[in-house]
């Protein structure tokens, strides 16, 4: 649900721009602490990851518009360094895919990381705390789902004013409409609130579907660990016997 869908022209120019830059350095600057073996060795992994997280990110759950994106899961097993390697690779294809457009594949590069890296962070944490592994998991992508989605609203917040210039250069041409964020239109035809948008309407959709897909996904990403964790348990890096 922090992947942002919009399309090219649509977010200001300096907002996605500062999204490639920010995530160039990030990226070049989680590499540099990445050791070659460690990349080579994983990397069959992060292939196998990347493919499953485009697969769910291409599966709309129809009742709530939600995707499982799979990305706290390759957190776990990808470490920070890696999952942002894979996260880049993963909005490039969906780019391509039309999920979004091209420039939004740093932004979206940044927002998902947030989901991934501390999916990962949080499942360490709470596993040192808690010991058990269905909590921790659940707790873990939850709580990682809450972040990312706060990150990718504080992403389209930063736009607003862009939006609403777009809406009176566009007033009916049908381009850029923004039905749900839009302003209704006085009955008395002053069309007080026209071509403003509705910010707070957007969050307030955006976190109450999102709420269930944390939900939904923090299920998921249960099963699959206690699955791991019985198949290969050397890929979660934790002690044998956990519950």
């Amino acid at each position: 649900m922090s992947h942002i869908h919009l399309p090219d022209g649509v977010l200001p120019v300096w907002l996605w721009a500062s999204g490639f830059i920010i995530a160039i350095l990030i990226g070049f600057i989680l590499f540099r602490f990445t050791k070659k073996e460690a990349l080579t060795k994983k990397l069959p992994l992060l292939g196998m990851m990347a493919a499953a997280m485009v697969l769910g990110a291409s599966v709309e759950i129809v009742p709530i518009a939600y995707h499982v994106n799979l990305m706290v899961i390759s957190g776990i097993l990808l470490e920070p360094s890696l999952i942002f390697l894979a996260t880049f690779v993963v909005n490039v294809i969906l780019a391509l895919f039309g999920h979004g457009g091209i420039t939004v594949i740093g932004l979206n590069t940044l927002t998902l990381s947030i989901e991934g890296i501390f999916g990962y962070l949080f499942f360490r944490l709470f596993w040192k705390i808690l010991k058990r592994l269905t909590p921790v998991a659940f707790i873990a992508t939850f709580l990682a789902l809450c972040l990312s989605t706060f990150s990718m609203i504080g992403v389209v917040g930063l736009g607003v004013s862009h939006y609403e210039e777009l809406i009176h250069k566009n007033e009916g041409h049908g381009i850029f409409e923004f039905k749900l964020l839009k302003e209704k239109h006085d009955p008395h035809g002053e069309d007080k609130g026209k071509g403003e948008v509705n910010f707070r309407r957007f969050i307030a959709i955006v976190l109450s579907l999102s709420f269930l897909g944390w939900i939904l996904e923090g299920i998921i990403t249960t099963l699959i660990v206690r699955y791991l964790h019985r198949l290969r348990p050397d890929l979660l890096r934790l002690e044998i016997g956990a519950s």
